[in-house]
């Protein structure tokens, strides 16, 4: 776990770069820090720390899975994005799609991955139930607790 003079260092050293965007992962917890405009990649447990050159810097605690209640209905999950990056729908380009809109999903079901970084994260349901829609593209650059399928649960 980073602690606190670490992550300042982090931040001094970001702040004197011309990087826009640095993650670190180490053990459990993701660093997070990113340049311009006010684009912010938070947790809702997370502490923001911020330094007057660095807009936001975030920590947060990696989640292999999110699933929250739809606020237009309660009958309705959605399945966010665990990360920034990258949504892909398929494993390869020529490859069939992961889920498609219909189609029943287990709990431990990959519907999809997020590139970042050139690493691949495979994004499962979480919730049993059948999809609903899918809300993004493939290709299309997702954020951190962006809704990319709702879930009709059984």
């Amino acid at each position: 776990m980073l602690n606190s003079d670490e992550i300042k260092e982090f931040i001094k050293l970001f702040d004197q770069s011309s990087l826009q965007r640095l993650e670190l992962e180490q053990e459990s917890t993701k660093l997070v820090l990113v340049k311009g405009e006010n684009s912010a990649v938070t947790s809702p447990t997370s502490p923001i720390l911020q330094e007057s050159a660095v807009l936001p810097v975030a920590i947060e605690k990696q989640v292999s899975k999110q699933v929250i209640e739809s606020p237009a209905s309660d009958s309705l999950y959605k399945i966010v994005a665990p990360i920034v990056g990258t949504f892909y729908s398929a494993p390869e380009p020529e490859a069939a799609a992961f889920v498609k809109v219909g189609q029943k999903v287990q709990e431990d079901t990959v519907v999809c991955v997020l590139e970042s970084m050139k690493l691949f994260n495979e994004v499962e349901a979480g919730k049993q139930g059948e999809i609903v829609e899918i809300l993004v593209k493939d290709g299309e650059f997702v954020e951190y607790g962006q809704p990319l399928f709702l879930v009709k649960p059984e």
